[in-house]
């Protein structure tokens, strides 16, 4: 192997193709055999092969007729075999079908075939820990892998940039589901089950729930119960042997966890910090008391700009697509480190959407009502607050594009930008982020930010796992969690005056609540300081003219001049500078 298919993708893969013509099919062999690929199954109809050993390990199963590929991990039960787990989903595939799916508990992609019916399967869990990616054929065939760039390398497809794609990336800094950076190959949405039968590919969502029965009533009795769910919930994610790393941010999410965890597996859990030399950004401090209130060994993590350096480097060669998330960085590093010390981690994530964000007052009145204002109005209005002192600082509620711009996290370049930048049309019309934003009422703010923070990828999370082979596991994603979080009244949720109220009285019942209860700064590494380390080499490195024209995009001169400022000290387009040299760094490693 060689090449950027070396850098991109290591030697772990799984790849297959479902109703390939011959010659196609002996193209792909040898392209694979070259690679040092095996064949796990080499049907007329379906064919799967694998590189090495996939992230997530490899689970095989074989029923008669059907035979499945299981990547990542089931909690089905204490200390099941591989043997175990391949036994169960063929007698859950027995009795249910595909629709067994949604009845696993972990965070998994399977990819099922049923011979007889000359059916193929794809899902992963909602926790998209597992990537699955397909691509159709104008033949109707269809390829599917757990990698976008190992189909992106596959003979049989075209390899070029998706420019949708590209103009979600530069408005988002990061690319949401089902799209890639790839023209023409698709990751499977979490939670749907995608089915390649006779007349082609076709999507199910999950069936509908029955609502809870037993839903509690008051605080008390849903923080107990609570309580008890996410206590299942970490028991079946602990490492069965050697050390369980929590990550411990100082937050009420880690905090619980870790708190979980040291009473169910005391003597074999160690929690883990990242600090950062400015003091507004390091939670460092409230975490080691929390640490040290539970019992647990401790260990702050601080990197020098070196080490992040390496990591950027390390993160553009191994990425599936960019991101523009800067706290990858210090991630990666992180779980390195802790990799050295375990293989598996509790994790926070999805606790947030879950329980529910308000976004600021100013985001409210801009979706509810300065939306209803045509957009040349909003411009004109945000032209004229410009020069007055005091007003200025209010142009947030005007200065937006589309209605959906006005509650998007990064700074990133706003729609009219991208049009200049890239000299062409762009519509984010299509996008998974436009989609859920005009899915909700105007004044359903709750639900809609909500919805749309829980839509943002995890990539800096899976990345890093991926690159270190760290199984990183995510209690609130479990199913009896997140359905009794569901079912409470938005009061127990969330409250002006506390969020995450429910979470907090739970966690208030095991450590006193002055320990944890503190303002959260989030995970924010200093970025600005690594894109001006040693003369700003990453920039100088990744910037240039031709870089730029490469990637597709026009105003090269706007660009240059934004990076004039920033290097001159000024901040203001310091996600722009960011993302762009997030963006040409990962398509030069990937040879784009």
């Amino acid at each position: 192997m060689s090449g950027p298919f070396q850098r991109a993708c290591g030697a772990n893969g799984i790849i297959g193709a479902k109703d390939l013509r011959p010659a196609d099919a002996a193209r792909l062999h040898d392209w694979l055999a070259r690679r040092g690929a095996r064949t796990l199954t080499g049907t007329e109809l379906c064919r799967l092969w694998v590189i090495g050993t996939p992230v997530g390990g490899l689970t095989t199963l074989t029923d008669g007729a059907v035979q499945g590929w299981l990547l990542g991990d089931l909690f089905c039960a204490d200390h099941a075999t591989a043997a175990d787990t391949a036994g169960m989903l063929a007698q859950a595939y027995r009795a249910r079908g595909h629709r067994l799916v949604w009845d696993l508990t972990g965070q998994f992609a399977l990819i099922l075939w049923d011979a007889e019916r000359r059916e193929l399967a794809l899902f992963r869990d909602g926790s998209s820990a597992q990537g699955l990616y397909h691509a159709g054929r104008p033949d109707g065939s269809l390829l599917f892998a757990d990698r976008p760039d190992l189909l992106a390398e596959c003979p049989l497809l075209p390899r070029r940039v998706s420019r949708p794609a590209l103009h979600e990336y530069l408005r988002f800094l990061d690319i949401s589901t089902p799209r890639t950076l790839y023209d023409g190959i698709l990751s499977c949405e979490p939670g749907r089950l995608y089915l390649h039968a006779r007349h082609g590919l076709h999507v199910l969502d999950a069936p509908a729930q029955a609502p809870q029965s037993d839903t509690p009533v008051g605080l008390d009795a849903a923080a107990a119960e609570l309580d008890r769910r996410l206590a299942a919930a970490v028991a079946g994610r602990l490492a069965t042997t050697g050390t369980t790393i929590a990550f411990l941010s100082g937050g009420v999410d880690s905090a619980y966890l870790c708190a979980l965890a040291a009473e169910m597996d005391p003597g074999r859990i160690r929690a883990l910090t990242v600090g950062f030399s400015a003091p507004p950004e390091d939670e460092s401090a409230v975490a080691a008391r929390i640490a040290a209130h539970i019992g647990v060994p401790h260990e702050v993590l601080r990197f020098d700009l070196d080490a992040c350096r390496e990591a950027f480097d390390a993160l553009a060669a191994g990425a599936a697509q960019p991101f523009a998330d800067p706290a990858g960085v210090p991630t990666l590093l992180a779980y390195r480190h802790a990799r050295s010390i375990g293989d598996v981690a509790l994790d926070g994530t999805g606790a947030d959407t879950l329980l529910g964000i308000m976004p600021a007052r100013h985001q409210r009145i801009a979706v509810a009502w300065s939306a209803l204002l045509p957009a040349p109005a909003r411009r004109l209005l945000a032209a004229l607050m410009a020069p007055l002192p005091v007003i200025r600082d209010y142009r947030a509620l005007v200065d937006f594009g589309d209605p959906e711009e006005a509650l998007v996290r990064w700074h990133g370049f706003e729609r009219r930008a991208i049009e200049a930048l890239c000299g062409e049309h762009v519509s984010l019309a299509g996008s998974r982020y436009y989609r859920v934003f005009r899915g909700y009422r105007r004044h359903a703010h709750y639900e809609r930010y909500s919805a749309l923070m829980g839509n943002l990828p995890d990539d800096r999370i899976h990345v890093a796992a991926a690159l270190t082979g760290l199984r990183v596991r995510f209690p609130f994603f479990d199913a009896a969690v997140a359905d009794l979080i569901r079912a409470l009244d938005r009061d127990l949720r969330w409250r002006p005056d506390e969020p995450k109220r429910v979470l907090k009285a739970a966690l208030g019942r095991r450590l006193p609540r002055t320990l944890w209860d503190v303002p959260k700064h989030g995970f924010d590494f200093p970025f600005t300081d690594l894109l001006r380390h040693r003369d700003a080499t990453l920039i100088h490195t990744w910037m240039t003219p031709a870089r730029i024209r490469s990637a597709g995009l026009r105003d090269v001169a706007a660009v240059n001049a934004m990076v004039d400022t920033f290097i001159a000290g000024d901040n203001r387009h310091a996600f722009r500078i960011w993302s762009l040299v997030v963006l040409f760094a990962w398509l030069d490693t990937h040879g784009l």
